[in-house]
């Protein structure tokens, strides 16, 4: 594939036409215009056959042919990289970082960690997968092309860095102190996982731009929806398992800045275009729902604005539980590099005023609402009231004296409760560390409040497994009895709790091949899981 190899060469006045060539329907045009506008002066798009009367200096061929594509423009008269290019040789313009000066970094600079540093920057800058298995030896390998293209940072005091173009860290506490210690380069500070974003945005882009998959969903959450997860992460999705593709780190980016990325803008047209081809087609239940067709389908037009409407914070481990289905053990505070990185993020959000803004804010979802001090910093500080919340909890923390503080602060207010079981025993063996009676109380407590309709919305959570899944009717029942909106059903997932052999066998009611087991389809035949208010997460293979 050839590419514009020296973008100088094109005048900053020239215009360029656009060419559509073969069935597309015109969406490979109006993708290449929704990325471009900004970055090149476009002109209309042309009929083939105009294309030499309308005589622009150079057009630009969208297609999904090339070879077939070229046949037609040569019989023409137009000849490639003198008369037109292709749109995908373009597509280089998108990876800003990708020929910039960059020093990867360890801080505060051991030589085995620098090392680690230059092996995980250099994989990151040239776009190679970084395998599940195997990763020490992977590093090891790209190590010595990453010090042949690096050595002279390998020495480099601190202060020296100031001639390189960003200075990229494999970790983002190492990022954090660096600019602290170094204000005057604190702009020009990454994480590894930012530079392999910025340096694969032209693959992104391919990705969607010939992706041919059509899907009806219908889904905005890439245009108002940020979730921010651990170390920063942040994701236009309420759930990084749906669209495991991040747009920036809020712990060493500006916060406005990772909404506004490149990257963003090309998870926002995979929208637009109806592909969704970042999302999870297994796991989203919205693309679950409706089938792929093949059909180009009729454009979207979202508004694109400027801070999200629906904020989901999940930044903060640290739990009073330590459940098989989310953890191996206990974390009840985090370590400093966890500390340093939480109040960062934490920081950030408060400070970009969008809190304010925000149609609904949605705290929780890794580790517990009412015990990190940083969660309860997103949902108390600040002036004014809000709108909506929602916060997700275990409920043993929930009390009177919290409640005090929450009323009044939101116009709405909602919980998401993970609570598993509905008898002591079985609470006790999934939810390790927890203490029933107290919980039963605590939800007493709430289901009079939402009786009162002081809170807006109760769902109560079950993670469904072979320690619980005979409970499912009795827990409906139970929440059903408490007033309470919503059961939500979920699958357990395995993340490192357990061996793989092990999870399959005795933990989840679910085979490999994402199956569901004889012995939980026939608890579903009670009548009370069909009820409307029992949502199940799994719509796949069942």
């Amino acid at each position: 594939m050839s590419t514009l190899k020296n973008p100088n060469q094109i005048k900053n006045d020239i215009t360029f036409g656009i060419i559509e060539i073969g069935e597309s329907a015109g969406k490979l045009s109006l993708d290449f215009i929704y990325i471009f506008k900004d970055k090149l002066n476009l002109g209309d798009v042309v009929r083939l056959e105009d294309a030499v009367k309308c005589k622009y200096e150079l057009y630009i061929c969208c297609t999904y042919n090339r070879n077939d594509a070229q046949k037609k423009l040569e019989g023409m008269g137009l000849n490639y990289k003198k008369d037109y290019y292709f749109a995908e040789d373009f597509f280089y313009l998108l990876d800003d970082w990708k020929k910039k000066k960059i020093a990867y970094k360890s801080y505060p600079g051991t030589f085995k960690g620098c090392l680690k540093a230059i092996a995980f920057g250099f994989v990151a800058k040239h776009g190679k997968n970084i395998p599940k298995k195997n990763q020490r030896l992977f590093y090891a390998v790209n190590l010595v092309p990453g010090l042949l293209e690096t050595f002279p940072q390998v020495f480099a005091k601190s202060k020296e860095y100031e001639k390189y173009d960003y200075i990229c860290f494999e970790s983002v506490s190492d990022a954090i102190r660096y600019k602290e210690d170094y204000p005057l380069s604190r702009d020009r500070v990454i994480t590894v996982e930012e530079l392999r974003t910025h340096t694969m945005a032209s693959k992104y882009m391919s990705a969607t731009y010939f992706d041919k998959r059509q899907n009806s969903c219908a889904c905005d959450m890439p245009f108002d929806m940020l979730w921010i997860g651990r170390e920063g992460s942040s994701r236009l999705c309420e759930c990084p398992d749906y669209l495991d593709v991040g747009c920036g780190n809020i712990g060493v980016t500006d916060i406005q800045e990772a909404w506004q990325s490149p990257l963003a803008k090309i998870i926002r047209l995979s929208a637009v275009n109806n592909t969704y081809t970042f999302c999870s087609r297994e796991l989203c239940g919205l693309l679950s729902e409706d089938k792929e067709c093949d059909t180009i389908l009729e454009r979207r037009e979202v508004e694109e604005i400027l801070s999200p409407l629906h904020i989901n914070v999940a930044i903060d481990t640290v739990c009073n539980l330590h459940c098989p289905s989310c953890r191996k053990s206990l974390c009840a505070k985090n370590n400093e590099n966890a500390e340093l990185v939480v109040k960062t993020c934490t920081d950030a959000i408060l400070n970009s005023g969008w809190l304010e803004s925000a149609e609904e804010l949605m705290v929780g979802g890794s580790g517990e609402s009412f015990l990190s001090k940083h969660y309860k910093s997103v949902i108390y500080e600040g002036a004014g009231k809000r709108k909506n919340i929602v916060i997700m909890t275990n409920g043993t923390l929930f009390t009177p004296e919290e409640w005090k503080r929450l009323e009044g602060k939101y116009e709405h207010i909602g919980f998401m409760v993970s609570i598993d079981a509905a008898t002591k025993d079985t609470y006790e063996k999934v939810r390790c560390g927890g203490n029933f009676d107290k919980l039963m109380s605590n939800m007493d407590f709430l289901s009079n409040l939402r009786k009162e309709n002081r809170v807006h919305s109760i769902i109560a959570i079950m993670i469904v497994q072979k320690a619980n899944y005979k409970e499912i009717p009795d827990f409906i029942r139970w929440a059903k009895d408490k007033g309470f909106d919503r059961v939500n059903l979920s699958h357990i997932r395995n993340w490192g709790s357990f061996k793989a052999n092990e999870f399959y066998r005795n933990v989840s009611m679910f085979d490999r091949n994402g199956q569901m087991k004889p012995e939980l389809k026939m608890v579903l035949e009670d009548p009370v899981c069909n009820d409307p208010m029992v949502n199940r997460s799994w719509r796949v293979n069942e």
